[in-house]
């Protein structure tokens, strides 16, 4: 069993490298030496961020377009019955949208790690609720070096 010098729920640190985990179990160790770039950055932690967008602007217009059909309904005089599920049906997608269009935008703090086929991206939100930041960075300026980059958060 590792002992890690650093620990979250997505990822620890040891003197073998980064240890990625699912359960607080590791699933895939990248060595120190194998890492060409590591960045403290606040990124989008969505993976398709356009898919999002666009899944969020579609459901936006589809809710527009029944909102539309529903007022129209309320005007029209041949018309002498609107069902509830009418009305209420424009909500759920307008909500659903806006809720894509949020995660697609929303930044985050993350630890991005570089190698030379892959790249992780790996959320900062545990260390900073916990006051840690300067700790991992210091750790990771010792460990990587020249290789470590801090953006401003």
């Amino acid at each position: 069993m590792i002992t890690y010098d650093i620990e979250s729920k997505d990822f620890a640190l040891s003197q073998q490298g980064i240890h990625l985990l699912r359960n607080r179990f590791n699933y895939k160790t990248i060595s120190f030496y194998d890492i060409d770039k590591a960045t403290f950055t606040r990124a989008s932690d969505t993976k398709n961020i356009v898919l999002a967008l666009i899944a969020g602007i579609l459901l936006i217009v589809f809710a527009i377009y029944q909102a539309i059909g529903v007022f129209q309904d309320f005007h029209d005089p041949e018309v002498h019955r609107i069902y509830i599920e009418s009305i209420v049906l424009p909500v759920l997608p307008l909500l659903v949208g806006l809720y894509c269009i949020y995660i697609a935008v929303k930044k985050v703090p993350l630890l991005i790690i570089e190698s030379k086929s892959e790249k992780h991206k790996l959320s900062l939100q545990e260390f900073i609720k916990a006051g840690q930041t300067e700790i991992l960075e210091i750790y990771l300026k010792a460990k990587l070096r020249e290789k470590f980059y801090d953006n401003p958060m």
